[in-house]
């Protein structure tokens, strides 16, 4: 902040605590992968070993869609929302969490 004057107004420290800069960078494929590895293993733990076992595949093609469609969909001026992240990948794990072992399981 340069000094008052030339067009220039003085922001108090009251006013400047309520912004915030916030900064992260993106996972790497092996941590999304442990992320939803765990909590997969533990939702699926009551179901058959061959519904187990395919667990690491769903979640490696998940991620490998989540990685095409932010290369692929990008946004543009007329779709700016158009905008992914872990939210989505969520998305499809809350689904898969919505299946009864019971009826999976026959």
């Amino acid at each position: 902040m340069g000094p008052p004057g030339g067009g220039r107004t003085f922001i108090t420290e009251r006013l400047k605590r309520h912004y915030n800069v916030l900064a992260y960078s993106d996972l790497q494929d092996e941590s999304i992968q442990q992320i939803f590895q765990t909590m997969a293993g533990y939702f699926f733990a009551g179901f058959d070993e061959t519904i187990q076992s395919s667990i690491p595949t769903m979640i490696r093609c998940t991620v490998g869609i989540f990685k095409q469609a932010l290369k692929d969909l990008l946004p543009t001026p007329a779709k700016c929302h158009y905008l992914f992240n872990l939210r989505d990948i969520w998305r499809v794990f809350l689904g898969l969490c919505t299946l009864s072992s019971k009826k999976a399981n026959q």
